[in-house]
């Protein structure tokens, strides 16, 4: 009965007809679920003794997924984070397939039952501060074309806080370059939001669209790179990351710093926080489909607070309580907030 269920038939079915299809995922998370897939299947196929297109579902037992979550922990390294990251899309994959075939119900709770293994921890987010940020934007020579695109690039990540995805697709159909001027942004999931932008964003990249293209309006993205493909991922990275050495001779900072494109939307975020922009509107404004990864900048940015306050204890200032503190205890209410 097994030979009706051929492993690799429902891995071509649970992409072609489902991640695509049906949930329309971004090619980002299409790609990371091939690859989180492809190593288990080379995996299980060396623990089967089966060349994979030979797998069976019945094949995949809770000790084979529990030993290929081990093997990425110890053999290859990986965080917890990433451990438990490879379990979900794994128990996402396996229930698809319970619900394709009753049959294989069984063997698939067993996968799905698996929990997820506690200490993971969140990766540190790094932001820059304002001088910093206005350090980067002051070394690129805006004389050129590159540059005037690079100074664009970086000032709209920085307006919408979008992700280097997000940047890379931009159409220039999405942009309003009228008041309102606003972007349409298609994020994670194929969910399409409107962010605000300055003027100043909705003007320099109209002039780097009018200066390539001759006119705005069209389906054509908006950053290219030197051969007039569309700017990648990796290209961000590097054009962020030159300009970044160039500004660390100004701003020693930088030097202690990691810069990458999230790192442009991890500061986005900081900054409307910083100017007092409620949590919700920052949600919205990234894009995040859970109030609780926005809240991470909200506890960051306590935390900040808190080392302010610490400065201001009685301990590291003056002896004499001043004549306007009215309460002494009014520091430790604080801290408790």
């Amino acid at each position: 009965m097994s030979d009706n269920h051929p492993l690799t038939r429902y891995v071509q079915m649970y992409f072609k007809d489902h991640l695509i299809c049906k949930r329309s995922m971004s090619r980002c998370t299409i790609l990371s679920y091939r690859d989180a897939i492809k190593l288990f299947l080379q995996f299980a196929s060396k623990r089967a003794k089966k060349p994979v297109i030979k797998l069976k579902v019945t094949d995949i037992t809770e000790q084979i997924v529990l030993d290929f979550l081990s093997y990425i922990e110890t053999a290859r390294g990986n965080s917890i984070q990433t451990r438990n990251h490879r379990l979900t899309i794994l128990r996402q994959f396996f229930t698809f397939v319970s619900l394709q075939d009753p049959f294989l119900s069984e063997y698939c709770r067993r996968i799905v039952d698996i929990p997820s293994k506690r200490g993971a921890l969140l990766p540190e987010i790094t932001y820059l501060e304002k001088d910093e940020l206005q350090a980067i934007f002051d070394v690129i020579d805006t004389r050129t074309k590159l540059g005037k695109r690079d100074y664009a690039l970086l000032l709209f990540m920085y307006n919408t806080g979008a992700r280097v995805q997000e940047t890379t697709g931009l159409r220039s159909s999405w942009i309003s370059f009228e008041e309102p001027y606003l972007v349409e942004i298609i994020g994670k999931g194929r969910k399409r939001r409107r962010c605000p932008i300055w003027e100043t964003t909705a003007q320099l990249l109209k002039q780097v669209i009018v200066d390539r293209d001759g006119l705005v309006g069209t389906e054509a993205h908006v950053f290219l790179n030197r051969s007039g493909q569309p700017l990648g991922r990796f290209g961000i990275s590097n054009i962020i990351g030159k300009y970044c050495i160039k500004a660390a001779s100004v701003m020693p900072s930088l030097k202690t710093k990691t810069v990458t494109p999230h790192t442009i939307r991890h500061t986005t975020a900081m900054h409307l926080l910083k100017s007092g922009v409620e949590i919700n509107v920052i949600r919205s404004w990234l894009g995040h489909a859970y109030l609780k990864t926005t809240h991470r900048y909200v506890e960051i940015d306590l935390a900040l607070k808190q080392e302010a306050l610490k400065s201001c204890e009685l301990g590291n200032a003056r002896s004499v309580i001043p004549s306007w503190q009215a309460s002494p205890g009014i520091l430790a209410w604080l801290e408790s907030l």
